[in-house]
Protein backbone atom coordinates (compact mmCIF):
# COMPACT_ATOMS: atom_id res chain seq x y z
CA UNK A 1 0.00 0.00 0.00
CA UNK A 2 1.54 3.35 -0.88
CA UNK A 3 1.04 6.61 1.00
CA UNK A 4 -1.10 6.76 4.24
CA UNK A 5 -4.64 5.67 4.12
CA UNK A 6 -7.47 7.33 6.40
CA UNK A 7 -11.14 6.55 6.99
CA UNK A 8 -13.73 8.64 6.03
CA UNK A 9 -15.51 10.00 9.01
CA UNK A 10 -19.11 8.41 9.10
CA UNK A 11 -21.27 10.77 9.73
CA UNK A 12 -24.19 10.37 12.72
CA UNK A 13 -27.01 8.34 12.98
CA UNK A 14 -29.68 11.21 11.84
CA UNK A 15 -27.50 12.21 8.85
CA UNK A 16 -27.45 8.71 7.35
CA UNK A 17 -31.07 8.10 7.95
CA UNK A 18 -31.55 11.53 6.34
CA UNK A 19 -29.00 10.15 3.41
CA UNK A 20 -31.16 6.88 3.43
CA UNK A 21 -34.58 8.17 3.26
CA UNK A 22 -33.42 11.80 0.53
CA UNK A 23 -30.18 10.70 -0.98
CA UNK A 24 -29.99 7.03 -1.46
CA UNK A 25 -27.45 7.03 -4.33
CA UNK A 26 -25.31 9.66 -1.74
CA UNK A 27 -25.32 6.67 0.66
CA UNK A 28 -24.56 3.80 -1.48
CA UNK A 29 -21.39 6.37 -2.59
CA UNK A 30 -20.58 6.07 1.25
CA UNK A 31 -20.84 2.91 1.79
CA UNK A 32 -18.68 1.57 -1.25
CA UNK A 33 -16.05 4.37 -0.53
CA UNK A 34 -15.82 2.82 3.11
CA UNK A 35 -15.87 -0.16 2.20
CA UNK A 36 -12.78 0.34 -0.49
CA UNK A 37 -10.77 2.83 2.26
CA UNK A 38 -11.58 -1.00 4.91
CA UNK A 39 -10.20 -3.19 2.21
CA UNK A 40 -7.20 -0.80 1.31
CA UNK A 41 -6.42 -0.74 5.56
CA UNK A 42 -6.91 -4.27 5.91
CA UNK A 43 -3.47 -6.94 5.61
CA UNK A 44 -2.24 -6.89 1.74
CA UNK A 45 -2.81 -11.03 1.67
CA UNK A 46 -6.82 -10.46 2.62
CA UNK A 47 -7.58 -7.78 0.31
CA UNK A 48 -7.89 -10.28 -3.06
CA UNK A 49 -10.46 -12.02 -0.38
CA UNK A 50 -11.86 -9.18 0.49
CA UNK A 51 -12.65 -7.61 -2.73
CA UNK A 52 -13.89 -10.58 -4.47
CA UNK A 53 -16.99 -10.75 -0.94
CA UNK A 54 -17.10 -6.90 -1.59
CA UNK A 55 -18.01 -7.57 -5.35
CA UNK A 56 -19.98 -10.64 -4.26
CA UNK A 57 -22.70 -8.90 -1.97
CA UNK A 58 -22.84 -5.89 -3.93
CA UNK A 59 -24.14 -8.12 -7.38
CA UNK A 60 -26.45 -9.76 -4.66
CA UNK A 61 -27.49 -6.39 -3.33
CA UNK A 62 -28.43 -5.04 -6.81
CA UNK A 63 -30.69 -7.94 -6.98
CA UNK A 64 -32.63 -6.52 -3.78
CA UNK A 65 -36.19 -4.68 -4.77
CA UNK A 66 -36.44 -3.03 -1.34
CA UNK A 67 -34.07 -1.95 1.86
CA UNK A 68 -35.38 -4.58 3.92
CA UNK A 69 -34.57 -7.32 1.42
CA UNK A 70 -31.14 -5.93 1.15
CA UNK A 71 -30.94 -5.85 5.22
CA UNK A 72 -31.64 -9.23 4.96
CA UNK A 73 -29.35 -10.34 2.82
CA UNK A 74 -26.39 -8.49 4.34
CA UNK A 75 -27.46 -10.15 7.98
CA UNK A 76 -28.11 -13.58 6.49
CA UNK A 77 -24.42 -13.34 4.86
CA UNK A 78 -22.92 -12.32 8.20
CA UNK A 79 -24.37 -14.87 9.66
CA UNK A 80 -23.16 -17.27 7.31
CA UNK A 81 -20.11 -16.16 7.41
CA UNK A 82 -19.94 -15.67 11.72
CA UNK A 83 -21.23 -19.46 11.46
CA UNK A 84 -17.86 -20.46 9.53
CA UNK A 85 -15.88 -18.14 11.87
CA UNK A 86 -17.27 -20.34 14.81
CA UNK A 87 -16.98 -23.27 13.44
CA UNK A 88 -12.86 -23.01 12.85
CA UNK A 89 -12.70 -21.58 16.00
CA UNK A 90 -14.63 -24.34 17.84
CA UNK A 91 -13.41 -27.29 15.86
CA UNK A 92 -10.33 -26.34 13.92
CA UNK A 93 -9.29 -29.97 13.18
CA UNK A 94 -12.62 -30.84 11.41
CA UNK A 95 -12.29 -27.15 9.85
CA UNK A 96 -9.21 -27.81 8.38
CA UNK A 97 -10.36 -31.58 6.68
CA UNK A 98 -12.59 -29.11 4.75
CA UNK A 99 -11.01 -29.42 1.69
CA UNK A 100 -11.99 -29.07 -2.34
CA UNK A 101 -11.71 -31.69 -4.24
CA UNK A 102 -9.69 -30.05 -7.64
CA UNK A 103 -10.53 -31.70 -10.79
CA UNK A 104 -8.37 -31.03 -13.71
CA UNK A 105 -10.65 -30.63 -16.99
CA UNK A 106 -9.90 -32.22 -20.25
CA UNK A 107 -8.87 -30.65 -23.25
CA UNK A 108 -11.37 -31.30 -25.67
CA UNK A 109 -10.29 -33.68 -28.47
CA UNK A 110 -11.56 -32.61 -32.28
Amino acid sequence: MSGAVFMTELPSFDRLLWMAENTPEKLDALQTKLSKEAIALSREHNRANLTSLLDHLNKRLGLCKTPYQRCHLVSSLMFQKLTLLNQAYCQPEQFLQNKAEVVPLRKRTK
